[in-house]
This record gives structure tokens, sequence and C-alpha cells, in this order.
């Protein structure tokens, strides 16, 4: 019974990076699907994530150890771009376990292209 919840701070530390990230990327589904928009996403993500690591809220003594974030041409495909879907990936090292763990968005661009 207790190896069942072993992982649920991870989950919710996974839950709240999600959401935080959805509702603080809203502006992001008026602006054109492009490479200006990606590199915008990344910053804003790696800004929240920096807050989050300045926090203690991850594993590794770096940033560069606790997170990774990616949001560009090999995330979003031509396809996706066609589709107005922005996607992102934002991976973290939590506290325990030890595990690094990705979350993914999807945001769709209401202009398309």
């Amino acid at each position: 019974m207790a190896s069942e919840w072993a992982y649920i701070p991870v989950r919710r530390t996974a839950l709240f990076i999600e959401e935080s990230l959805f509702r603080g990327l809203q502006w992001s589904v008026f602006r054109p699907n492009d490479e200006d928009l990606w590199a915008e996403i990344t910053l804003a993500v790696t800004n929240f994530m920096q807050s989050l690591f300045r926090q203690g809220a991850f594993q590794g003594s770096s940033p560069d150890q606790a997170f990774r974030v990616k949001c560009d041409g090999e995330t979003t495909t031509q396809a996706d771009i066609d589709a107005g879907i922005v996607n992102v990936q934002v991976g973290f090292a939590p506290l325990k376990p030890a595990e690094f763990v990705v979350v993914s968005l999807q945001l769709m661009n209401n202009s398309g292209s």
C-alpha cells in the first residue's frame, strides 16, 4: 500500500506545473504559430521553471540538471502548425523519487499559422 502513494507528490507537482503553464500561456493562442512564438513560449516557461527551481522544487544543483523546456520545430510539426497547435514539452527532476518527469502541453492557436 505504501508504494501506491509514493508518487503522489510528483503527480501533484506535475499537475501544478501543467495547469500553471496552461493558464499562463493563454496569450499564445492569439499569436502566429511560428519560431518567434516558440521562442517566447520557451522563455516564459523557462522563467517559470527557474522560479520553481530557486524555491527548491527540483533536484539538481543547476537549472540544466533540474529541468528542460522544448518548444520548437521538433515538438510542433508542420501538420501541427496547419492545425493551429503548439506543442510544449517540459521535463523536471522532482525531489523524490529520482526519475525525470515530462509534462507535455498542447495549445490550440486560434490564428492558425
